[in-house]
């Protein structure tokens, strides 16, 4: 996908969103710096990792236990 496609996707979905407050959270977030929004978005990136990690843990350990009690 391309440049031009992303963005036209991006701003789909913005167009879709009718929450005000959320409308505005996007709005401080394009009013900041390109470093910052970088930053923003590899903190948030790094999050559903962990999250994910996280899921798969438990999930692991769930099948052991099921496993061990068979």
């Amino acid at each position: 996908m391309d440049a031009l496609q992303l963005k036209n996707k991006i701003i789909q979905r913005i167009i879709e969103i009718d929450d005000v407050n959320l409308l505005k959270s996007i709005e401080l977030i394009f009013n900041t710096s390109d470093k910052n929004i970088s930053k923003f978005i590899s903190f948030i990136h790094e999050n559903v990792q962990e999250e994910n990690l996280r899921e798969t843990e438990d999930f692991t350990a769930y099948i052991k236990e099921w496993v061990k009690s068979m």
